[in-house]
């Protein structure tokens, strides 16, 4: 058997750990310029909502006059413009998402009128997506509308997104509420009895 001494043994290891440093540096600078990039994202949203001409509820209650029952709603960014979007099960709550056609809704939030175009979803992330949040909708009591009117009562402010999430196994809402500051407040809206939590 063929003997090493310390020094052989270890020679080969430099290079690696030399390489484990530069990929362990990569990624933290990799996520840095993410953290950055969606704060950035963020403090453009927030400071772009006082533009819209639309609440949430009446991007809600006009997606659902026609396309369904909505399943979660948000303000966001493309590019530089202010969309509204609203996602909906068109066949309501008393179909399961294969039996469904789910669709997005989206436009910009800042002109007079609403006219967002329409989007029958039928790539696997967006499907993935919309059928676990109309699975969780249907799980809660409450709809989008309800779960907006609880969020003012809690926190003053623009609740600009509404997402349904899972949280030890019970269906939550994952609310967002822009202050008058400028501020995002996170508030977790159980979908069983309505409890708000920050």
């Amino acid at each position: 058997m063929q003997k090493f001494t310390t020094a052989q043994r270890f020679s080969g290891t430099r290079p690696a750990l030399r390489l484990l440093t530069i990929v362990i540096a990569i990624v933290c600078a990799l996520t840095g310029a993410l953290l950055s990039a969606a704060e950035h994202d963020d403090a453009a949203l927030l400071g772009r909502l006082k533009d819209s001409k639309h609440t949430l509820a009446s991007g809600i209650a006009q997606s659902e006059k026609e396309n369904g029952v909505a399943i979660s709603a948000k303000f966001e960014m493309k590019g530089d413009t202010l969309m509204l979007s609203v996602y909906t099960a068109k066949a309501g709550m008393g179909k399961d998402a294969e039996h469904n056609a789910l669709i997005e809704l989206q436009g910009d939030a800042a002109t007079a009128d609403w006219k967002p175009e329409t989007e029958v979803f039928e790539d696997k992330k967006h499907l993935t997506r919309s059928a676990m949040q109309l699975t969780l909708v249907q799980l809660s009591k409450l709809t989008l509308t309800d779960v907006i009117k609880k969020a003012e009562a809690a926190q003053p402010g623009t609740v600009y997104s509404v997402i349904p999430s899972v949280r030890d196994g019970n269906p939550v809402f994952d609310v967002l509420v822009a202050t008058t500051e400028g501020k995002s407040v996170h508030l977790a809206i159980d979908g069983k009895t309505g409890a708000t939590s920050k």
